[in-house]
C-alpha cells in the first residue's frame, strides 16, 4: 500500500506559507496546518488542553488557539519560544496601525539610521553582500532603538518583518541537509563554487542590490505580517522554554492531548536554519553556542554536538533490536558509520525518556499523536514508526496505531507517519 502514497505538499510546511501568522517565517521543520486540523477533527472529544512538546514554529499551538482550544507548547530553542509566543499574541487594531505607520517611517529614513553591529556569524560575506548586510544593520538599529520608547507588541511585529528580510536578502537556501548558497560564479562544482563565491559574492551582491526595492520588500513583509496579526487567537496558548524529556511536575495530568512532530532521526539539525535569525536577534554570539544548543536538543548533530556524539555511550535502555540495528549501521563501510550508530541510539534513548515524561503528564484516556519520518543510514532502514510504537507501549500507552501520512521524497522507502496511542 505504501507505494501508492503520494508526496502531498499540503501536508508539509509549504501549505502554511499563505496562512496568516503560520506563514510569517519560512521554517522547513514546520509541519502542515492541515495535518493538525485533521487530527483535531478526527478526535471523538473536544480537547480541554493540548500539549506540543516540540513546538518548533508553533503550528500546533496556533491551530488550537484559532479553534478556541487551550494549549501549551515546549521548545528548547529560545528563538522558537520567542517566535511561538509572538504568533500567539493578541494584537489590537491600534497596535497594527502603529506598526504599519512606524514601519513606513523607518523605511523612508533608513539611511539616516545608525547601523547595529554586524552579527558574528562565520563568513558573513557568504551569507549577505556588504550592501545587504548594511541595510539589515541599519534596519536592526532603527528597530532596536524603538524598544525603549515604543509599545513592545509593535516592536515584536517589526522584528518579525526584520527576520523575514534577513532571509530574503541572503544568499542562502535551506533545501538540503546542509545549508547551500547561490552559485553566481558559474563554477563547475559545489566545492569550486563555494571558494569562488567567497571571493566575488560581495561585488556581485552590491552590483545587484537595489535599496529602494529592499525598502519596498520590507514594507510588503510588514503588510503581510499586519494581515496575519489581525486574525486573533480564540483561546489561551503559551510556548515555554522546556526540555521535552522532563515535563515539570506542575504539568502532571494537565493536558488531555498531545499533537506534535518531533525531530526525525535523519541528522537534520534545525539549528542550521535558525542560526541567521538567532545571530541577528542577539540570541547567539558564537558557533560554539549554536553547537551547544544543538547538543541539548534531541537529534542535534551540528558543530560541537558532533564531536560530543563521538564519545557518547549508550545507557542500554532500548529494546535489543534497536541496538542490533545501530550495530549494523556501525559496521557500514563509511567513516561516519560509528558516529551515526551513536546518533540513532541517542535519539531513541532521548525519545524514550520523553515518552515516559509525556505519559506522566497526560490525563487518563488522553490521546497522543506523533508525526515522524523514518530514515536510512548507509542502506540500513530505521523503522521509526515501529520503534515509536514499541516505545509508546513500553511507556504504558495502549491502542497504539501507525498510519502513513505521505511519501517524503523520491526515495521509495521514506515515509511520514502518524503514530497514535492512548493513556489507559
Amino acid at each position: 500500500m505504501q507505494q501508492n502514497i503520494a508526496q502531498n505538499a499540503t501536508l508539509t510546511f509549504k501549505y502554511n506559507q499563505e496562512l496568516g501568522r503560520h506563514g510569517w517565517l519560512r521554517l522547513t521543520p514546520a509541519y502542515s496546518v492541515r495535518l493538525v486540523e485533521q487530527l483535531l477533527q478526527e478526535l471523538d472529544y473536544k480537547p480541554r488542553c493540548v500539549l506540543d512538546p516540540f513546538s518548533g514554529s508553533g503550528t500546533t499551538a496556533l491551530v488550537c488557539a484559532n479553534q478556541g482550544i487551550n494549549s501549551f507548547a515546549f521548545d528548547i530553542n529560545p528563538f522558537l519560544v520567542w517566535l511561538g509566543n509572538v504568533k500567539l499574541c493578541q494584537y489590537s487594531s491600534e497596535t497594527r496601525a502603529a506598526f504599519v505607520h512606524i514601519a513606513a517611517e523607518l523605511a523612508g529614513d533608513l539611511q539616516r539610521c545608525q547601523p547595529a553591529a554586524l552579527p558574528p556569524i562565520f563568513n558573513l560575506d557568504r551569507w549577505w553582500g556588504r550592501a545587504q548586510a548594511d541595510f539589515l544593520a541599519r534596519l536592526k538599529g532603527a528597530i532596536w532603538e524603538l524598544r525603549s520608547t515604543c509599545d513592545g507588541e509593535v516592536v515584536q511585529l517589526l522584528q518579525i518583518a526584520f527576520c523575514r528580510m534577513v532571509i530574503e536578502l541572503s544568499n542562502a537556501a535551506f533545501n538540503h541537509v546542509s545549508t547551500s548558497f547561490k552559485n553566481t560564479t558559474g563554477a563547475a562544482n559545489a566545492a569550486d563554487a563555494a571558494d569562488a563565491a567567497d571571493a566575488v559574492s560581495t561585488a556581485i551582491a552590491e552590483e545587484a542590490f537595489d535599496p529602494k526595492a529592499a525598502r519596498e520588500q520590507f514594507l510588503q513583509s510588514c503588510s503581510m505580517v499586519s494581515e496575519g496579526a489581525a486574525i486573533c487567537p480564540q483561546a489561551q496558548a503559551q510556548v515555554l522554554l522546556r526540555d521535552a524529556r522532563d515535563a515539570p511536575a506542575q504539568f502532571t495530568n494537565q493536558f488531555d492531548t498531545i499533537i506534535t512532530s518531533p525531530p526525525y532521526p535523519n541528522r537534520i539539525s534545525y539549528i542550521r536554519e535558525l542560526r541567521p535569525y538567532m545571530f541577528w536577534m542577539d540570541m547567539l554570539k558564537s558557533a560554539g553556542q549554536a553547537g551547544e544548543l544543538d547538543w541539548q536538543a534531541i537529534g542535534g548533530t551540528w558543530g560541537r554536538a558532533t564531536s560530543r556524539l563521538g564519545s557518547w555511550h549508550s545507557a542500554g535502555t532500548l529494546p535489543q533490536y534497536i541496538c542490533a540495528l545501530a550495530d549494523k549501521i556501525a559496521k557500514a563501510d563509511h567513516k561516519s558509520a560509528r558516529l551515526m550508530a551513536n546518533y540513532v541510539l541517542k535519539y531513541f534513548e532521548d525519545m524514550r525518556e520523553h515518552l515516559h515524561s509525556a505519559f506522566a503528564g497526560l490525563c487518563r484516556g488522553g490521546r497522543v499523536f506523533y508525526i515522524v519520518g523514518n530514515s536510512s543510514f548507509y542502506g540500513v532502514l530505521v523503522p521509526t514508526d515501529q520503534i515509536y510504537a514499541d516505545l509508546l507501549q513500553d511507556a504504558g500507552f495502549v491502542d497504539v496505531d501507525c498510519t502513513v501520512v505521505r511519501k517524503r521524497n523520491c526515495n521509495k522507502k521514506l515515509f511520514e507517519y502518524a503514530v497514535s496511542a492512548r493513556k489507559p
